[in-house]
């Protein structure tokens, strides 16, 4: 090449181009096979895609339901409030200071009890703890007013939490004293949302308490260990309390002068009508009869009971019972369940069918119904008004 200067130089250049030769194009499968096979580009973008959609999938199996209702459920709100400033407050160090109001992981800690008391069994022993639920919800509703008050009044006048408790508890039982009072107005609108709260949650939760403790009472509570070590006692395990069973057994039983001393408590899955309530409120018998609502099936019950220190066990069933055989089934499983309980205490079973005796030959007593009726009129044969005079004789007669 002819230069300016009149001097020939060899100059070497390489032109390097990447000529890609693509046949039959035309057709639209060639052109799909194209975009997303040979062209590289469009082939990772792809690619891309389908792993953030199977990402995404992944994600939603795990969380399961819908998004927004996660999201906008009170307890991860709470989370993200409590959470979301401590990571941050790691990576800048100037936002260490930030007060994070971390009292509300008190309804954290309350929703997470309530979670883990469902997946365990508490049915034996619900009632109790219902009302222990209802005392925590008190104390989370006054933990939350005493701890916002002072987080509030940090603009203001500092108060320390003992003005906050204090203050609380005069304005939720009176009008206040006003020796302690908010200063910021955003402190004033929360004790106003907080009395709002009191005047409708307060009055609930005491009528639900006292509810709770009502029918604790109605059902007998527990029998005392002091005074089942002290005192003699026996139990009663029936499946419904009739009256005519009960008075026949309370008039046999003490019948015996050396009987006025014990007391008998009664084990019944059902509730007491207004009948055996009548009768367990008479003077003669309130003070020796207690009534425990509970199955001799569950061993929380015999434990209440105190079945490991009685003198005897009653297993009774009523003569009105339509399925007798049923009846008898109930009672069965009674008598394994307190031979298992407390093998020592002595066993008194009443079956209805003969049949059914073979089960129980472990306790200590069974009397069956049918075979000892059949056995007096058997006897009558022999010798006439035999069943009249057994029948005299084992029950008790004060010559009325």
């Amino acid at each position: 090449l002819p230069l300016l200067s009149g001097k020939r130089k060899p100059v070497a250049c390489k032109l390097l181009v990447q000529v890609e030769f693509y046949m039959n194009e035309n057709t639209f499968k060639e052109r799909l096979k194209l975009f997303f096979i040979k062209n590289q580009r469009s082939s990772l973008r792809i690619r891309l895609f389908n792993f953030s959609l199977k990402l995404l999938s992944c994600l939603l199996y795990i969380i399961r339901g819908n998004i927004w209702e996660q999201i906008l459920r009170i307890p991860f709100i709470l989370e993200i409030i409590n959470a979301v400033p401590f990571i941050i407050s790691i990576f800048w160090p100037s936002l260490r200071n930030l007060f994070v109001p971390v009292f509300l992981n008190c309804w954290l800690a309350k929703h997470a009890l309530e979670n883990m008391i469902v997946s365990i069994e508490v049915k034996i022993m619900m009632r109790t703890f219902m009302s222990h639920l209802k005392d925590l919800s008190l104390i989370h509703i006054c933990f939350f007013s005493i701890c916002g008050i002072q987080h509030l009044e940090r603009i203001g006048k500092k108060l320390n939490l003992f003005d906050s408790l204090y203050f609380c508890i005069v304005t939720f039982s009176t009008v206040g004293f006003g020796d302690v009072t908010p200063e910021t107005w955003s402190s004033k609108l929360f004790v106003v949302a907080m009395i709002c709260v009191a005047l409708v949650v307060l009055p609930i939760q005491f009528e639900q308490l006292a509810y709770l403790w009502m029918e604790r009472q109605k059902s007998g509570g527990n029998y005392s260990r002091h005074r089942a070590q002290t005192e003699k006692h026996v139990v009663l395990c029936v499946s419904s309390l009739k009256i005519d069973l009960l008075m026949d057994f309370l008039n046999e039983f003490y019948a015996h002068p050396r009987l006025q001393d014990y007391y008998v408590v009664i084990l019944c899955p059902t509730e007491m009508d207004v009948q055996v309530r009548r009768v367990l409120q008479i003077p003669m018998w309130s003070q020796r009869v207690i009534y425990l609502q509970g199955s001799a099936l569950k061993d929380q019950d015999l434990l209440r009971a105190k079945m490991d220190d009685a003198e005897a066990c009653f297993i009774l069933s009523s003569r009105c019972e339509v399925d007798r055989t049923s009846s008898d089934h109930q009672t069965i499983l009674r008598a394994w369940a307190v031979k298992d309980f407390a093998p020592n205490c002595p066993l008194y079973v009443q079956i209805l069918k003969p049949e059914n005796k073979f089960h129980i030959k472990f306790a200590d007593h069974v009397v069956c119904e049918e075979e000892f009726k059949y056995a007096m009129l058997a006897l009558n044969c022999i010798c006439p008004a035999t069943s009249t005079l057994i029948t005299l004789l084992v029950h008790t007669s004060r010559g009325q």
